[in-house]
């Protein structure tokens, strides 16, 4: 065999034995062969790096600023201090301007327009009922004069106050010495002495005084004003206003209403209050029927005996003072026969009452219906009240 042929020969001999070999390693596999595939050649996203989420944008939440308020900003909420209170001047009869605080101020009183220039600090009034009104509104040195009637205690409610207060007659010069600043009067007070008032200038304001419970209140109210004390009067008109409810939420109730008759005798003539009469009202405010209202009487008038025995009343009233024969007249309608079939007599039912309590034009007649409430409903009322109206030197 040449050398040539060996060569031919040799290289499929080689060939088949590298198939050979590899046949073998394929059927048992070296536990110690290192893999054919370097670590670097695993794909990079079999294990993911914690950097590799991507982490939520801060700026991706909503702002808190950004959401909507579920409450009203402070701001927005009316400021409760800056309602305005109602103005208690308002409606009062007198009054033109009840805004007007200040001064000058002016009024309407039944004499006509009247222009006050200040604040009043001398007052005269010549009028029992203004009198103790005034004293409840103002300090007592204010109230520089008064009337006879005023110091007498058989009328006056607020006599043991005034007993060192100059004593005044309705003369306009007897008022003019004093030097008052204002003078508020009554109905009553004579026309010529209001001119020759005004004529010196002194400011003279003559007003209604009624005994209903509103033109009480309004009284309070337009003398305040005149006085500049609008708040001490505001303060006063409801102590009187509630003292006043407080009775007849208990009288209003009451049933069944007994027949009052105001009854009393002066100089040998018979008197019975009917209806628009000061004693008419506390009678009403009392839970009572007024006898002589429902008679046809209006305001004070004379009757007879047999007027009486028509008005036929359950409850007698005198309010007339003991000086002048209250006792002695109630022992009479006892003593005639021809009375002993009125209920009232028949009933013991006849009181002599405090005169100045039924008969005054101001709120002390508030009294004279807890007096009346008492006789007539005395399981409602067993006690007599102790509590005294307020004054303004008190306050």
């Amino acid at each position: 065999m040449t050398i040539g042929m060996l060569r031919t020969l040799a290289v499929p001999l080689a060939l088949l034995l590298a198939l050979t070999l590899a046949a073998c390693s394929s059927e048992s596999p070296d536990p110690t062969a290192v893999p054919a595939v370097p670590p670097t050649a695993v794909p990079p996203t079999v294990v993911l790096a914690p950097t590799a989420v991507p982490a939520p944008a801060p700026t991706a939440a909503p702002a808190p600023t950004a959401a909507p308020s579920p409450t009203v900003a402070p701001t927005a909420t009316p400021d409760p201090t800056t309602t305005p209170e109602p103005n208690p001047l308002e409606g009062v009869r007198g009054i033109v301007d009840p805004s007007n605080l200040g001064w000058p101020r002016e009024v309407e009183g039944l004499n006509g327009l009247v222009s006050i220039p200040a604040k009043p600090l001398r007052i005269i009034t010549a009028s029992i009922g203004h009198d103790e009104i005034t004293l409840a509104l103002v300090p007592r040195n204010r109230l520089v004069g008064v009337g006879g009637v005023t110091k007498d205690s058989t009328y006056s409610n607020v006599a043991s106050h005034v007993q060192d207060i100059a004593e005044i007659s309705r003369d306009p010069e007897t008022i003019v010495a004093l030097g008052p600043d204002v003078v508020v009067t009554s109905p009553f007070f004579p026309a010529e002495a209001i001119e020759a008032l005004s004529k010196t200038g002194i400011p003279v304001v003559q007003t209604e005084l009624k005994h209903d419970p509103e033109s009480r209140i309004n009284s309070i109210l337009f003398m305040g004003y005149i006085y500049g004390e609008v708040e001490r009067a505001r303060q006063f008109a409801k102590e009187v206003s509630d003292r006043y409810d407080a009775l007849v939420a208990i009288t209003g109730a009451a049933e069944p209403r007994p027949r009052v008759l105001a009854l009393t005798r002066y100089s040998d003539k018979l008197w019975v209050a009917g209806g628009n009469s000061t004693e008419g009202g506390v009678i009403v405010a009392a839970g009572g029927i007024n006898a002589a209202e429902e008679a046809g009487v209006d305001g004070n008038q004379t009757t007879s005996l047999e007027g009486v025995i028509a008005m036929n009343p359950d409850v007698i009233v005198i309010a007339q003072p003991k000086e002048y024969g209250a006792d002695e007249f109630r022992q009479s309608l006892f003593d005639n026969e021809a009375l002993a079939e009125i209920p009232a007599i028949a009933g013991d039912q006849v009181y002599v009452v405090e005169g100045k309590h039924f008969t005054t034009l101001s709120y002390w007649n508030i009294k004279g219906v807890e007096d009346l409430a008492r006789i007539l409903w005395p399981e409602d009322f067993p006690e007599p009240s102790t509590v005294p109206f307020s004054l303004a030197e008190e306050q």
